[in-house]
């Protein structure tokens, strides 16, 4: 029997948690030190307004994790009341009848009006409403340790050639120059903010969006795998001998980067939030840049969370912190902390730091490239996620593999998913 077969067949048999009226089991992957303070916050309005957070927090960057446990406690009739869902990988859940339907709590707050069209496309699926979101997080960022810079006399780089010029200087200096991990999310989010600068938003889309093998075929391609390489060996050890880099929770490369043991760091900005845990501040301790190549363009993911059907008597509670989630308070309050920024379009983030206020300038601009994620759900599904960062992954770490071979991979999972289906509506541009 599928899986969705089963979930579906547990659905119908009213399984849940056991959580008493008014407390609202959570399970999420934010771990980290600023992603728990971020979560606090939340427990802390929720708190104020009748309503108990519950944590179910589940361990693991990139939330494979949280979805497998999700996925065993459902199957277990322990179902959560709430859940860390994002992006298309909704859809499934939708399809199976198991996230609450939101559209009244839209409806009364006004989401269409005050939110951005992006954010609204990516709560949909099957023409409704069915998650609550939290902020946008903008992953082509580029971080770049100036008073490291400053202490070695290097010029901050502001293209490819200047960033491997800088790299080969710190390394006379000693200094490793990137902050990298090998564990295969974070490789992949490298990758694809290195993809969308080499291909550009179109042809990006057309790869990672439309699901157009033929798009695989581009050069481009071939050179963010060949560039995806040269990074990670720019992070390698210095000693001769020296072991190389290898998985490491995404929460260390940010202390290298912030401890001065590396200059350069590609992450999304949820690595801001957790530098700000750490006392650094954007724009004064740090400077955060597009990734070269990508200047202009966002791509983007969006921390929300669903509601699920599990439950009985549990609607009012859950559509009672839905409302919560989108108020400009909370907003403003949780991506201060997150790293990222509001999803609506009328709070002043006047008290964001210069990086957060130019991610949400740039989001909030009609004509702005607005990409969406595929190691973040937003593109692709679940399976078609996995199965592409498990490709860049191998081809990272692997140096007799050419980038012909992982560009023919790439095409035959693209051409096995299919075209975009159904669903989410497709993400505006």
């Amino acid at each position: 029997m599928r899986l969705g077969t089963s979930l579906l067949a547990l659905a119908s048999l009213g399984a849940g948690a056991a959580d008493k009226p008014g407390e609202l089991n959570v399970l999420h992957w934010w771990t980290s030190a600023s992603e728990r303070a971020a979560a606090d916050l939340v427990a802390a309005r929720m708190a104020e307004n009748g309503l108990k957070w519950v944590d179910g927090a589940v361990a693991g960057g990139g939330g494979a994790a949280a979805v497998k446990v999700l996925n065993e406690r459902i199957l277990r009739r322990m179902a959560p009341k709430v859940a860390q869902l994002i992006g298309q990988s909704m859809n499934e859940w939708a399809d199976m009848g198991l996230l609450l339907n939101l559209d009244d709590v839209a409806a009364r707050r006004h989401w269409a009006k005050v939110m951005f069209p992006t954010v609204m496309a990516q709560l949909r699926a099957n023409g409704h409403i069915v998650a609550a979101p939290l902020g946008v997080h903008r992953i082509n960022n580029l971080y770049v340790n100036t008073a490291l810079l400053r202490r070695h006399r290097i010029a901050a780089p502001t293209d490819w050639d200047g960033l491997l010029r800088s790299a080969a200087q710190l390394r006379a200096a000693g200094v490793v120059p990137v902050a990298f991990s090998d564990e295969p999310w974070q490789v992949a989010t490298v990758f694809e903010a290195l993809l969308l600068g080499e291909a550009g938003p179109a042809l990006y889309r057309r790869m990672l969006v439309q699901h157009d093998p033929k798009a695989f075929e581009d050069p481009a391609l071939e050179r963010a795998l060949q560039r995806l390489r040269a990074w990670r060996q720019l992070a390698q050890p210095l000693a001769p001998g020296a072991q190389p880099s290898a998985e490491r929770p995404w929460t260390d490369a940010v202390a290298d980067f912030a401890q001065g043991r590396a200059a350069f760091f590609i992450m999304g900005d949820w690595a801001r939030g957790e530098l700000g845990t750490l006392g650094l501040e954007g724009g004064r301790d740090f400077e955060c840049r597009a990734v070269p190549g990508t200047a202009g363009m966002h791509l983007y993911s969006i921390d929300t969370l669903a509601m699920l059907t599990l439950s009985d008597g549990a609607r009012a509670d859950q559509e009672k912190m839905a409302e919560l989630l989108g108020t400009a308070t909370l907003q403003l309050g949780y991506n201060r902390i997150k790293g990222s920024v509001p999803v609506r379009r009328d709070v002043p983030v006047d008290e964001l730091d210069s990086c957060a206020q130019a991610s949400f300038a740039l989001f909030a601009n009609p004509a702005t490239p607005r990409v969406p994620s595929f190691v973040h759900r937003m593109a692709v599904s679940e399976v078609g996620k996995s199965a592409i960062v498990e490709t860049v992954h191998q081809f990272a770490l692997n140096p007799n593999q050419t980038p012909a071979a992982a560009q023919r991979r790439l095409q035959g999972m693209l051409r096995a998913i299919g075209p975009r289906a159904g669903g989410a509506a497709s993400p505006p541009p």
